[in-house]
């Protein structure tokens, strides 16, 4: 005798499973129905949408990273602001904010969010070693910190700051690409980056310059005097010798019909000189978007 292959019947849904299964789907629609509203929202809002959005720190909210070279994966922080709300026209210049040998980009966020405010794009920059611009082998608290003497820390510091105006060069780019070219760009320096800021001048045309009490060598002021007249102002302290005498000198020289000279009694430096005086971030700001026109 032959084994008959067995053959698994096709299983049918009968009549009265369907109209079972009709009624448990009308049932659970009609319970979903009656609940609240927020307790609907659990079935039916897709399991994506439930992620709880990511919150950015305040100081992190405007920055941004970009390579300090082309063939290096070294990157450089700044704030980036622009308000399109705020601006008086489809395309606005910029301005370039540098910090003091001292301090860090955070230092000044009131001076450039001022500035921002006027409709300009301002990037204020983390020079390579300071605030986040910084990496393995580039971090002047390092440097600080593993110090065994002044003349070697002097001398690291020394070979960080070598970097620094190929570091500015690529800030200035960064905001040409943002600024339309017809648009000009200005640079707000602080301290011994007015030195920065001439090379800079020097290299890329500039419509106009803050220097804030300016700390130059004889070599630096000499190549501003040897720049096409740039409008500047220069602020500085009755009371700190070094940087007043460097912005007398420098605004007696200058020949440009907007050029400005303030000082303060007392002997703040750098941010500090802005945080005492109340009115002296909007008249920067104020001055700068005069200049670029």
């Amino acid at each position: 005798m032959k084994a008959k292959a067995i053959r698994p019947k096709a299983m049918k849904t009968s009549p009265s499973a369907k109209v079972i299964q009709t009624t448990c789907l009308t049932l659970l629609m009609l319970v979903i129905t009656a609940l609240p509203v927020k307790a609907q929202e659990v079935f039916n809002k897709p399991e994506s949408s439930t992620a709880k959005p990511v919150k950015v720190k305040p100081e992190l909210k405007y920055q941004v990273k970009f390579k300090a070279r082309s063939d290096h994966d070294f990157l450089l922080s700044a704030d980036y602001r622009f308000f399109p709300e705020k601006a008086s026209a489809k395309n606005m210049p910029g301005v370039i904010v540098l910090h003091d040998c001292h301090s860090q980009r955070n230092n000044y966020t009131k001076l450039s969010t001022s500035i921002a405010e006027l409709g300009l794009h301002t990037l204020s920059l983390d020079f390579r070693g300071y605030g986040n611009s910084i990496a393995e082998g580039y971090s002047e608290l390092e440097v600080k910190k593993h110090a065994t003497d002044i003349v070697s820390y002097q001398n690291e510091i020394a070979v960080l700051r070598s970097y620094w105006q190929a570091d500015l060069v690529a800030a200035y780019e960064f905001l040409r690409n943002k600024v339309d070219n017809s648009k000009g760009i200005s640079i707000v320096a602080s301290g011994c980056a007015g030195a920065y800021a001439v090379a800079l001048a020097e290299q890329r045309h500039l419509h106009s310059m803050v220097l804030l009490t300016p700390e130059m060598s004889y070599a630096d002021k000499e190549r501003y005097k040897n720049l096409i007249d740039i409008p500047s102002y220069f602020i500085s302290s009755a009371q700190h010798a070094m940087s007043y005498a460097t912005a007398e000198e420098l605004f007696t020289w200058s020949g440009a019909k907007q050029s400005k000279l303030q000082v303060y009694k007392g002997d703040k430096l750098n941010h500090q000189i802005i945080n005492n005086q109340k009115y002296l971030v909007n008249d920067i700001a104020l001055w700068l978007k005069s200049t670029l026109r």
